[in-house]
C-alpha cells in the first residue's frame, strides 16, 4: 500500500509540475519525502522548482541533499544527474569527490563515462577525466562521444597533436557528428588548408533538421574557408551560422542596457586602504569582453611565483546569489542590481573565499578569469576590498569581430550573433569600463590588448604593480606556462604572444560596414 501511495503522489507531483503549478508540485514532492526521505530524484525536482521560484539557497540545499543520497546509497545510476545539478551551483569540489569516489568498475558508471568525464573536465580535472575515459575504453566498444570527451580533455591540457588525432577518430566513428568538425576547425588548421571542407559539407547536409548542429557546422566551414584565405565563402558561412544561433537564443538588449545603467548608478567605492589586505589572500579578477586577451594575461600572471590561476570560475556570481538568495544573471537586470545593492557584502566575500580558498595553495594571489565578472566589478570591490580587477579592452571593431566569429557554448554571449546587437553591447561595455575606471580608483585597471601583445613586458609590469606583485620579467613567456586551459583560446595560448589579431577585421571590412557604422568613433578611457 505504501508503494502505491508513493507512486500516486509521484504522478500527481509530475502533473502539477507539468502544469506549472509549482506550489502544489512542491507539496506533493515533499509529501513523498515525508514517507521516503532517501529519494534523490525527488530532491532534484525540488531543487529545480526552487530555481524556477527564484529561491537560490533552497535550490542549492536540495541539490546537495540529492548528491549526498546518491553518494551514501551508491546510486551510480543517478550520478550524472546529481553532478550536473551540482555544476549549476559551481559546486566543483563536490562534483570531483562524487565522481572520483564512485566505483568505476560498475556498468552504470562506465555506461555514463562520456558525460561524467565531461563533468570532470568542466571543473578542470583533466587527468581524472582521461583516467575515467581510459577505464571505460578498456571495457567497451569505441564510441564517438567518449572519444570526443577525450579529445577535449587533451586539447585543454595543451596536447595539440594528440587532441587532433582524437578528433579525427571521432569523425571516423561518426562522420556526421557536428561538434567534432566544429571543435577540430577551431583547434588546428587543416593540412592543406581547405582539405576538410567537403566532409563538413556532407555533415551539414546530414544534420538538416537540427538548427544548432547546422550552426556549428557553418562555423566550422567559416573557419576552414578563412584559414584557406577564401573570405567570400567564409563570410557566407559565418552569416548563416550566426543567423541560426541568434534564432535559437533569447536576448534582450534593452534589458541589458537597463541593468548596466543601474550598475553605473551605484555609489563609487573609495580607493583601497592598508587595512583592506584581509587575511593575505588577494583575488585578481581578469575581465573584459571574451576573445580580447584575457587568457593571455592570465597565462602571464600564472607564471608569477606568487600567483595561482583558477581559470574561469563562476564563484563570485554564486557568492552573490547565496548572499541575496536569488539567481544572478550576467549581466544583471535593473531589479537584480537594486536587490543586490542591499546584500551583506562581507558575507558574499566570505562565501567567495570559502569557494576559492583551496585554490591558493602556497600562493598569495589567485587569478579568476571569468570575463563576465566585469559586470560585478562594483560588487567585487564591496565584497572583497583586497581584490584587484584587471580589464582587457581592445579596438572595438577587433573585439566585435573576435566575438562574432566565435560560437560560444550554450547561451553565453547571445549578443554576439547580430551585428547591430553586437555593436550596441560593445558600446555599453566600453562605457561601463570607463565608469568603473572612475568609480573604483585603485581597484580597477583597464589594459589595452594592443599594448599587451606589442609590449607584453611593459603591460605585465604595470599589472603586477597594480596587484601588489614584484615584476617577473620571465613571466611574459607564456609558452612556459604548461597548465591546462579550458577557454575558447585553449589551443592558441600554447603559442608565444603575437599581434596577428590586431586589425584582423580588415579582411572583412566590406562585410562589417554595418558594424563600423553602428560603432562610430569609439575611445575607451584607460590610464
Amino acid at each position: 500500500m505504501q508503494q502505491q501511495e508513493l507512486e500516486r503522489q509521484w504522478q500527481a507531483a509530475q502533473e502539477f509540475d507539468a502544469q506549472g503549478d509549482l506550489p502544489r508540485a512542491r507539496a506533493a514532492y515533499e509529501g513523498i519525502l515525508a514517507t521516503a526521505p532517501r529519494q534523490p530524484i525527488v530532491r532534484l525536482r525540488l531543487s529545480d522548482i526552487a530555481e524556477r521560484e527564484g529561491r537560490y539557497r533552497d535550490a542549492r540545499r536540495e541539490a546537495i541533499a540529492a548528491a549526498d543520497i546518491v553518494r551514501t546509497m551508491q546510486r551510480q545510476d543517478m550520478l550524472p544527474f546529481a553532478t550536473l545539478r551540482l555544476l549549476a551551483f559551481d559546486e566543483r569540489d563536490r562534483v570531483r569527490d562524487m565522481i572520483l569516489g564512485a566505483d568505476w568498475s560498475q556498468p552504470a558508471v562506465l555506461g555514463q563515462s562520456a558525460v561524467l568525464s565531461q563533468h570532470l573536465w568542466l571543473i578542470d580535472e583533466f587527468d581524472a577525466a582521461l583516467r575515467l575515459i581510459d577505464t571505460a575504453m578498456a571495457r567497451a566498444r569505441p564510441h564517438h562521444l567518449l572519444h570526443y570527451s577525450r579529445a577535449n580533455a587533451l586539447r585543454y591540457q595543451g596536447r595539440i597533436a594528440d587532441a587532433t588525432t582524437e578528433f579525427e577518430r571521432v569523425v571516423g566513428l561518426a562522420p556526421n557528428y557536428p561538434y567534432a568538425h566544429w571543435s577540430l576547425a577551431y583547434h588546428e588548421k587543416a593540412t592543406p588548408p581547405g582539405s576538410r571542407v567537403e566532409r563538413v559539407r556532407r555533415a551539414l547536409a546530414a544534420n538538416a533538421g537540427d538548427a544548432v548542429a547546422q550552426a556549428h557546422l557553418h562555423y566550422a566551414l567559416f573557419k576552414e574557408f578563412d584559414d584557406a584565405g577564401d573570405t567570400a565563402a567564409a563570410w557566407r558561412e559565418l552569416e548563416a551560422g550566426a543567423r541560426l544561433m541568434r534564432g535559437a537564443l533569447q536576448y534582450d538588449g534593452a534589458a541589458e542596457a537597463a541593468g548596466i545603467a543601474a550598475l553605473e548608478a551605484l555609489p563609487s567605492v573609495p580607493p583601497p586602504r592598508a587595512g583592506d589586505a584581509g587575511d593575505g589572500r588577494t583575488p585578481i579578477f581578469i575581465v573584459g569582453m571574451p576573445r580580447t586577451g584575457t587568457t593571455v594575461l592570465e597565462r602571464i600572471l600564472g607564471n608569477h611565483p606568487s600567483v595561482a590561476s583558477a581559470g574561469e570560475l563562476n564563484a563570485f556570481a554564486h557568492a552573490l546569489a547565496e548572499a541575496g538568495d536569488l539567481f544572478v544573471t550576467t549581466p544583471p537586470t535593473a531589479a537584480m542590481v537594486e536587490r543586490l545593492a542591499g546584500i551583506d557584502f562581507a558575507a558574499a566575500g566570505r562565501e567567495y573565499l570559502a569557494r576559492t580558498g583551496s585554490r591558493y595553495g602556497p600562493h598569495t594571489h589567485l587569478v579568476d578569469k571569468n570575463p563576465l565578472n566585469v559586470f560585478h566589478a562594483g560588487f567585487i570591490a564591496r565584497a572583497l576590498p583586497q581584490a584587484r580587477i584587471v580589464c582587457l579592452v581592445r579596438d572595438p571593431v577587433d573585439a566585435c569581430f573576435s566575438n562574432l566569429k566565435e560560437l560560444f557554448a550554450g547561451d553565453a554571449y547571445a549578443y554576439s550573433y547580430d551585428l547591430r546587437e553586437l555593436a550596441d553591447h560593445a558600446l555599453r561595455f566600453n562605457a561601463l569600463v570607463a565608469h568603473w575606471s572612475r568609480a573604483l580608483p585603485g581597484r580597477f585597471l583597464a589594459v589595452r590588448y594592443e599594448d599587451l601583445v606589442t609590449d607584453p613586458a611593459r603591460s605585465a609590469e604595470a599589472v603586477m604593480a597594480f596587484c601588489g606583485l614584484p615584476f617577473e620579467a620571465d613571466a611574459v613567456d607564456i609558452t612556459r606556462n604548461l597548465s591546462p586551459s579550458s577557454t575558447a583560446s585553449s589551443s592558441q595560448v600554447r603559442e608565444p604572444i603575437h599581434a596577428r589579431g590586431v586589425g584582423a577585421w580588415r579582411r572583412y571590412a566590406n562585410e562589417l560596414a554595418p558594424l563600423l557604422a553602428a560603432l562610430g568613433p569609439v575611445e575607451v578611457d584607460t590610464p
